[in-house]
């Protein structure tokens, strides 16, 4: 997520002039923005790009305040006045009232975007930009009390990722579906996008959870990132045609340079929990003998478990997916445990999901 561009403030000369000698900052280039600067507008907001660039915005007084209680109280104080004047206002650009924003420009844009522009590319369903492309107006919206704004954009990012585990096995079946449309290209792109663009990126989702207080996203997007490579890197496999054959065949990234400590640390303790809460399937799903005595019980839930093992190297990282197979033995195996333990064997794996579910707050270090 692009960080905030430092503020800029204004210097004034030493006292020491026989000592130093004071040259003048050059000047700073400005320029209007190409699509929220508007002939009609009431007030000229701006801000400096991350590269220095001072961006002006002509928007409308009435659309900020009726968003924000805090702008609104800003422009009810009358504006300063010209030295020597009682008509003049000290600051105007293109001739009307011109306030230097504290924000940087990038924030700015996301921020006036969700007012001009509320259908646009940050409210495509499962969109991995999508928190990259709020994180400023999510910030600002915060900053200025702009709670409709807020809640809006919360929503947003809670309906990418899911709060319940019926919400979590939805998305899981939509995305087996998009990877097995995928699978048919010999490009692995469908409308000129790789599965990893059509899937929401769990790091940028931690980001912008953690910092603007969005907790409920962030199991769910733990979880998800604790089944990637550390090397599947969003920008690295996007950097050559060398690391993009990867995308190709449906690999999923995560912008890993967006964790700080405490995400990566949070990571590593889920993991190690997940990977014992898997290996503890063989013995609490499969592991108990069959209360009937049928002869060959005992071997068949044993083959079913090694199957597991050996056979679905992938998903051993993923014990939400395990036990949701283990639910559904008979659409895997012909030679099954008896009718009743399987009954049993899908009771218990029903089980076991639902406490993992229920945990992740704690196997991530979150509560």
């Amino acid at each position: 997520m692009p960080p905030s561009s430092p503020l800029s403030s204004a210097g004034s000369s030493s006292s020491d002039t026989d000592s130093y000698t004071y040259t003048a900052p050059p000047e700073q280039t400005s320029e209007r923005h190409p699509t929220l600067y508007f002939d009609d507008g009431t007030v000229v907001l701006s801000a400096l790009t991350q590269g220095g660039v001072r961006q002006h915005f002509r928007v409308h007084k009435s659309v900020l305040c009726r968003h924000s209680p805090v702008i609104a109280d800003m422009f009810s104080i009358p504006p300063l006045l010209a030295a020597g004047s009682l008509t003049c206002i000290a600051e105007t650009y293109d001739g009307v009232v011109h306030v230097q924003m504290p924000d940087s420009a990038e924030e700015v844009i996301s921020f006036l975007t969700m007012f001009y522009d509320p259908l646009g590319t940050a409210y495509k369903r499962f969109d991995p930009n999508t928190p990259v492309l709020v994180e400023g107006a999510l910030k600002l919206a915060m900053k200025y009390e702009c709670e409709a704004l807020r809640q809006r954009l919360i929503e947003n990012l809670e309906a990418d990722w899911p709060q319940t585990l019926a919400q979590w096995d939805a998305r899981r079946a939509e995305a087996i579906i998009l990877r097995s449309e995928h699978s048919l290209q010999l490009t692995g792109k469908v409308g000129g996008r790789y599965l990893d663009d059509r899937l929401p990126e769990p790091a940028s989702a931690i980001r912008i959870a953690s910092d603007h207080g969005v907790p409920s996203i962030l199991p769910a997007a733990f979880y998800q990132l604790a089944l990637l490579s550390t090397d599947a890197d969003w920008d690295a496999y996007r950097a050559s045609p060398g690391t993009s054959k990867h995308l190709r065949f449906g690999a999923r990234t995560a912008r890993w340079r967006l964790l700080d400590k405490r995400d990566l640390m949070r990571l590593v303790h889920g993991q190690k929990l997940l990977a014992g809460y898997t290996r503890a399937v063989g013995t609490d799903v499969f592991g108990p003998r069959c209360q009937r005595g049928v002869k060959g019980c005992t071997k068949a839930r044993n083959d079913c478990w090694k199957y597991f093992q050996e056979n679905a190297p992938n998903s051993m990282d993923d014990p939400l997916d395990i036990l949701h197979d283990c639910m559904r033995l008979d659409t895997l195996f012909t030679e099954l445990p008896c009718a009743a333990c399987t009954a049993e064997i899908t009771v218990m794996a029903e089980k076991k999901r639902r406490e993992l579910w229920r945990s992740l707050p704690a196997v991530f270090n979150l509560q």
